[in-house]
């Protein structure tokens, strides 16, 4: 690498993967690159390096009307020619003027092999006339407007090999004929330096294509992946930021136009991108939902810079070329400027995904404001300043993509959000429906319990009144009978009763009614059991009225499938919760085949209504296990 070019190493970025997206989890990281990217960067704003000289107070500039004079006459001087000192830096372009650039080199012993480089950008002609001592004359030409095949040396930039002036001073005249500007800077290198430097600039740039293609690929992906028209504006965008540094340091040139080119796109393609910047900046930041009219202005400004800019690549004509310029750098610069104030604005009314972007446009108007400096001739050439402004695209492109990512990150914990949120409202409008269940099974209960019950009662009285009455000793045998299936009625009746609502659990609480439960249900059928309840005292309502429904309906499956012999009924406080066990010694079942019934899903649904866990355990020869937890508070 050449003397002055630091390498600027970036290392430690940690990354997390998530689905679809990669985020980046240090929110720091990007701050400290950026300090010291413009702490490397500044310094060498007017920075040098060895083996090269600036020579470029050593010309004189003179301006005259297009193709007006000889290139001889004036290097002879006798030309009228009004020739001044060049003032460093300065924009020396005359818009619609031939530029006059004169100079006499004297012998330098370490510069017998020099190369003259000119590194402003786009220089559209580029005329150089060396005379040496002898009286030989010697005439070269480059610029972006002559074919690139026919550089003397092939370089993106305008440089040309000093001829050997043998000891002696050597003359150089220069006329630039461009309808840029001009901030004229004139660099003598030594002939090694000068081939460092170009295995540098070679090397940088393709630093730069190949992070800017590795960024392209990486969020076109994610531009079709998602389905995010942010993603696609985005793209484009850096597509035309990528294309403006080809074309503005020489390289379309060299590898598009080697024949030359008749006009320049830079304008027209920097334009587009500044109109794809802005849409990416209104879709990210939803600048029409939120301020209709930013958005209509903003986009009809960026609108206006496309015009312009095709007016000027077609040469319209319809301004002067002396106003569009100026106005068109305008524009562009309003770009990053409408990027930065909104992302600022957006991110103090509290979207949080505007941080990286208020970073990137930093950078990004920044590097351009430094680079209008330079060009319009408010600061020297330095070895950064060079090339500036693709450091500045360069990160912006890369903290944009990380604002993508942060997006993708901020609307998945807006999803995980939402989706939390619905699933408390499908718990609270199940519990309410429950309570509803459970109100409605109370009601219907108590009818049964209070009316048909008691009408069952009425009537069992006055059969047995009946059965008293001698008159009616004939038709005892028929009143014993419905004295019977009067008795039956009502058993069911009350066994009716405690499904629906188990009066005990209200009453008596939920240890009494789960006993009640066990004895109703399997005392009956023979079935041993066994319970240990001590631990069921003071739960939530809720709590008591799940696990008293969760261990009546695994008794109704052990009574219909199990053939269990035994049942053991376990309830614990544990970890701010309870714990219930419900286990027999019947026939089990696979659980890896069975996807469970209507009573399994119901039992796993009340337990999952208040955030508990369910599981079951079971095989053929042990029987099956029930375990489910509740979180529960101790009181």
């Amino acid at each position: 690498m050449m003397p002055g070019y630091p390498l600027i190493m970036v290392s430690s970025l940690d990354f997390s993967e998530e689905p679809m997206t990669i985020l980046v989890s240090s929110r720091v990281w990007p701050i400290r690159f950026l300090a010291v990217l413009w702490v490397l960067l500044l310094p060498g704003c007017g920075g040098n390096a060895d083996g090269v000289r600036d020579i470029t107070r050593q010309f004189n500039v003179a301006y005259s009307e297009p193709g007006s004079l000889q290139p001889l006459t004036v290097l002879r001087g006798e030309s009228s020619l009004a020739f001044v000192p060049v003032k460093h830096p300065d924009n020396l372009a005359r818009f619609e003027k031939d530029i006059w650039l004169r100079a006499v080199l004297t012998p330098d012993s370490g510069f017998s092999k020099a190369i003259l480089e000119l590194p402003t950008y786009m220089l559209g002609k580029v005329d150089i006339w060396f005379q040496t001592a002898d009286g030989t004359v010697t005439h070269k030409q480059s610029g972006t407007y002559y074919p690139y095949v026919e550089r003397e040396i092939r370089n993106a930039g305008v440089a040309f090999r000093m001829p050997d002036g043998k000891g002696h001073p050597i003359h150089v005249l220069m006329r630039i004929y461009t309808g840029a500007p001009v901030n004229f800077t004139a660099l003598l290198w030594q002939e090694d330096a000068w081939q460092n430097y170009s295995h540098a600039n070679r090397a940088w740039y393709g630093l730069f294509f190949g992070g800017m293609l590795a960024l392209f690929v990486y969020n076109l992906f994610f531009a079709f992946s998602l389905k995010d028209t942010s993603f696609l504006y985005y793209v484009a965008y850096m597509a035309c930021l990528a294309l403006s540094v080809v074309l503005y340091s020489g390289l379309a040139e060299e590898f598009l136009w080697p024949q030359g080119k008749e006009v320049s796109w830079v304008l027209m393609v920097a334009a587009l991108g500044s109109f794809f910047g802005v849409g990416f900046v209104n879709q990210f930041l939803d600048v029409r939902k939120r301020w209709n009219y930013l958005y209509l202005i903003s986009t009809l400004v960026a609108g206006t810079g496309v015009l312009l800019g095709l007016g000027l690549t077609l040469d319209l004509q319809v301004l002067n070329v002396s106003f569009i310029v100026p106005l068109m750098h305008s524009i562009l610069l309003l770009g990053p400027a409408y990027y930065l104030s909104v992302s600022v604005y957006s991110y103090l009314r509290g979207v949080r995904q505007a941080r990286f972007l208020i970073l990137g446009m930093s950078v990004l108007l920044g590097s351009l404001v430094l680079y209008y400096m330079a060009t319009y001739g408010y600061l020297v050439h330095g070895f950064y300043l060079h090339h500036v402004l693709e450091m500045g695209l360069f990160s912006d492109a890369l903290l944009l993509s990380l604002a993508l990512s942060d997006r993708v990150k901020f609307l998945t914990e807006e999803k995980r959000a939402l989706d939390r949120k619905y699933a408390e409202m499908q718990k609270q409008f199940s519990r309410e429906m429950i309570n509803i269940e459970e109100a409605e099974k109370k009601r219907h209960a108590s009818i049964l319990h209070d009316s048909v019950g008691h009408g069952l009662l009425v009537i069992k009285q006055q059969l047995d009144a009946l059965t008293k009455d001698k008159a009616h000793s004939t038709m005892d045998h028929s009143i014993q009978a419905l004295k019977k299936q009067c008795d039956d009625v009502m058993h069911e009746v009350r066994s009716l009763s405690h499904e629906l609502h188990p009066h005990i659990l209200s009453n008596l609480g939920l240890k009494a009614a789960l006993e009640s439960v066990l004895k109703r249900s399997l005392d009956p059928r023979g079935i041993t059991w066994l319970a240990n309840l001590e631990a069921a005292q003071g739960l939530p309502k809720a709590v008591e009225t799940a696990i008293y429904r969760i261990v009546q309906e695994a008794l109704s499956n052990i009574i219909k499938y199990a053939s269990a012999s035994e049942v053991f009924v376990s309830l614990e406080r544990l970890h701010g919760g309870v714990n219930v066990a419900i286990k027999d010694d019947g026939n089990g079942f696979d659980t890896s085949e069975s996807r469970g019934g209507l009573g399994l899903k119901m039992m796993k649904g009340h337990v999952e209504l208040l955030s508990g866990t369910f599981h079951i355990e079971s095989n053929r020869e042990t029987g099956t296990v029930i375990h489910f937890y509740i979180p529960c508070p101790e009181g």
